[in-house]
């Protein structure tokens, strides 16, 4: 279905998606793996790596014969970060994948009996698979008992990107949601202030919206986890990446850059808040401002919730960056020096 809304990063009208609808999706569920860290804790890649190894442990659990991985790949740490054994309850159960802002439902094809409900609030990630697992995608919830686990799922053939798509709009919209909402309670206390001040009362402020998190959690009051590729991302993040290299200089960074497809990112040392990819076409450098006059993170051709999420959005998807005179392919990340 085409989007109607004007938002063209999305597949579906957002009304399709709002509270008392959803979209669905038929998929197989294959099973789940704990996870065994906060991922607000980790990197973007480090996350997707998470999600990428559970699929790997619950396709080789279920028995579905896939590739040995190249020494790049297979050195990755993101199995410490998950337990070691699969959780295969209802494994291979044909399910509609119902995806709405109120949450992830997971039904029974046959009978429609829910098997897992998670609430889009504590979904703190999600990602399709790579590679031999590209059918596949992988989201991480905590349940009812506040456990964190990632769930598998799989897709039909080439339909695991228009899922995970889904779901960051269905995210994006929750989101939007809540800061209306508290925008709304802040004024109306704010209202409440000004009576209470008339009348010789004082009381104290509320404090001040953090649009960049999610609600507080109601059980331990702790802040809820917040997926660093979509719309809640802070962008502040990317000093945690190590492809990020700080306020180096445009002649240092093309020192970096040996070979067409390397690049990295650093931080303006004359406009405060302005980050750029420097990368390497060909012999050609290329020094690309990512965020616009009005603060939005973006290429020529989209916008992007987060650095990470433009760069993972390029580089996993071998997508080139289209500028005036070029196309620019991020391949090789240039790492920073401890």
């Amino acid at each position: 279905m085409a989007n109607v809304d004007g938002d063209t990063r999305w597949i579906h009208s957002d009304t399709d998606l709002l509270s008392g609808h959803g979209v669905s999706y038929n998929v197989n569920y294959l099973g789940s793996v704990e996870v065994l860290c906060s991922m607000k804790t980790l990197d973007f890649d480090s996350r997707t790596r998470v999600a990428r190894d559970s699929i790997r442990l619950v396709c080789t659990a279920v028995g579905v014969s896939l590739r040995e991985r190249n020494k790049s790949d297979a050195s990755s740490n993101g199995q410490s970060m998950i337990a070691a054994q699969a959780n295969l309850t209802h494994s291979h159960t044909p399910v509609q994948l119902i995806i709405s802002t109120d949450a992830l439902v997971l039904k029974r094809s046959d009978d429609s009996q829910i098997i897992c409900s998670h609430k889009m609030e504590g979904i703190s990630f999600a990602s399709a698979g790579e590679h031999d697992t590209k059918d596949y995608i992988a989201y991480v919830a905590k349940d009812n008992m506040n456990k964190r686990a990632c769930h598998v799922l799989s897709c039909a053939t080439n339909e695991s990107l228009d899922v995970i798509t889904t779901i960051g709009q269905a995210f994006e919209l929750r989101y939007n949601e809540y800061v209306q909402t508290q925008r709304q309670v802040l004024q109306d206390q704010d209202q409440d202030q000004d009576l209470m001040k008339s009348s010789g009362h004082d009381q104290q402020l509320p404090q001040k919206l953090d649009e960049n998190r999610f609600p507080l959690n109601n059980n331990n009051n702790q802040q809820q986890e917040t997926p660093s590729n979509w719309s809640t991302a802070n962008s502040l993040d990317v000093y945690k990446e190590n492809w990020f290299h700080g306020k180096i200089s445009r002649e240092e960074a093309e020192h970096l850059l040996t070979h067409s497809g390397d690049f990295l990112v650093r931080e303006s040392g004359k406009i405060s808040g302005q980050f750029i990819l420097s990368g390497r076409s060909q012999n050609q450098f290329k020094h690309l401002l990512l965020v616009d006059p009005e603060g939005i993170i973006r290429t020529k051709d989209y916008e992007f919730d987060s650095i990470q999420h433009l760069i993972s959005y390029h580089k996993s998807g071998n997508i080139p960056i289209v500028s005036a005179d070029s196309e620019l392919l991020l391949q090789t990340p240039i790492l920073r020096l401890k």
